[in-house]
């Protein structure tokens, strides 16, 4: 055997290939993605979803009026919320036509309420709401803070603001702003 033959053998047996590194690493991190995500879909959080849900609609809807020059507006009711168009004659209806703007009803265990201008909204306990929060087509919405609570789980929060911003906090978070 040629010393040549005897020192690459030695190099050999010392330590790992870069391929057999890589593969190691890609299999640490596939474990580690499957772990993470079976924790989080195991989890459920309702108010979070559902006031992460409110925000965008509110987002498209808002959007939805610009584009399409139409006033827009939300009506809430203690379990849910419906998007209302201004139609001909100054008449609020129920936007019956849209499948993604449909009224919404919270999951058992959920409630919501409404500040409208610092004030609390008495929200009746069924879907007979009038418009509370206007989305106008110029691109503004009238100022609100809905809470969504639930029991076991943190309240969520969601704000518009006058120009037409929307964010979702949990209610309790340093972040808060009035």
């Amino acid at each position: 055997m040629s010393l040549r033959a005897c020192s690459a053998d030695r190099a050999r047996g010392r330590g790992f290939s870069l391929v057999e590194m890589l593969v190691v690493v890609l299999i640490i991190g596939l474990m580690t993605g499957v772990a993470v995500l079976s924790m989080s879909l195991g989890e459920s959080h309702p108010a979070r979803d559902n006031a992460e849900r409110l925000a965008e609609l509110v987002r498209e809807a808002s959007e939805n009026a610009s584009m399409q020059g139409r006033n827009l507006a939300l009506g809430f009711w203690q379990h849910g919320w419906r998007f209302y168009v201004l139609r001909g004659g100054g008449a609020w209806q129920p936007l019956t036509d849209d499948t993604l703007l449909r009224a919404r009803t919270l999951p058992r265990g959920l409630a919501l309420t409404l500040n409208l201008q610092g004030e609390q909204v008495t929200l009746k306990d069924h879907d007979k709401t009038k418009p509370q929060v206007f989305l106008l087509s110029s691109g503004e919405m009238q100022p609100f803070v809905v809470e969504i609570r639930g029991s076991g789980r943190a309240a969520m929060r969601v704000r518009g603001s006058a120009i037409g911003e929307v964010k979702v906090q949990r209610v309790g978070d340093a972040a808060e702003t009035p």
